[in-house]
């Protein structure tokens, strides 16, 4: 099975991967940015967005989709970028296959093992979201009020329904896969193996999912690493500072 993307603009390809619970449509502004210049991927990663659905999910299987997508769309040395899951994503497929991607682009993390108790919390708070009940994205916020403090996180989560052919609310990943292969999509550490091509690590000022203990392990695997302080930016500085990320991941792509 080949995932789902949406696709914008014509010349060298650049795939770009969501984070956990997100999916290409969170990068919509980028793409509409970028798309007069390069071909952008909007992909959705295997639980996520469009494409299918799976009880199995790891950073392998994922790398194996990546694969399948390119081999599929006949692209040749694309750019990657990958945030949050989807980073983490990004750097097991160009250790895995180092000779395909042209450069890697890393929002927000590492290759380190993270904690997994937040998401935990979260995912068990989703688990009880009732769309028999919650008819609207304002009920759905509202309910979501009671265990999640931030608006943007609630916001988020309100973007990431649909309404199925019953209009009924649904959500657009699939809960239960992410839950089942949660742990080790966040505790297992990305290693076995080097990139030697270009790669850009952004953090943001106000986030520890990238923090300076991390700089030695990235610089082991991707030899060619380069990592940019975001100012002004939390977890999601692509939303948080466009300018500066924008202007950052511009020159990255126009250096020779």
């Amino acid at each position: 099975m080949i995932l789902h993307s949406r696709i914008l603009g014509k010349g060298m390809p650049i795939l770009v991967f969501h984070g956990l619970f997100g999916s290409g449509d969170n990068w919509i502004s980028f793409a509409e940015k970028f798309s007069q210049t390069y071909q952008v991927h909007l992909l959705d990663i295997r639980n996520h967005g469009k494409s299918f659905i799976s009880e199995k999910m790891d950073y392998d299987l994922i790398s194996e989709d990546i694969l399948k997508y390119i081999n599929y769309y006949h692209i040749i040395h694309p750019i990657l970028i990958g945030h949050s899951m989807g980073g983490r994503a990004v750097m097991k497929f160009s250790i895995n296959y180092p000779s395909i991607p042209k450069k890697i682009i890393i929002v927000d993390i590492g290759p380190r093992s993270y904690s997994s108790t937040y998401h935990k919390k979260i995912i068990q708070v989703l688990k009880n979201v009732d769309f028999d009940i919650l008819k609207t994205r304002k009920d759905l916020d509202s309910f979501l009020k009671h265990f999640i403090s931030s608006p943007e996180i609630r916001s988020f989560f309100s973007k990431c329904t649909y309404r199925k052919k019953d209009e009924k609310l649904a959500f657009r990943f699939f809960l239960r896969g992410i839950e089942n292969n949660y742990s080790y999509l966040i505790q297992q550490e990305i290693k076995g193996g080097n990139f030697d091509n270009p790669a850009l690590f952004l953090r943001g000022e106000y986030s520890d999912y990238l923090i300076p203990q991390d700089f030695f392990r990235i610089q082991k695997l991707f030899t060619n690493a380069k990592i940019v302080l975001i100012e002004k930016a939390n977890h999601w500085i692509h939303v948080d500072n466009p300018i500066d990320f924008y202007r950052e991941v511009s020159d990255f792509l126009s250096e020779t």
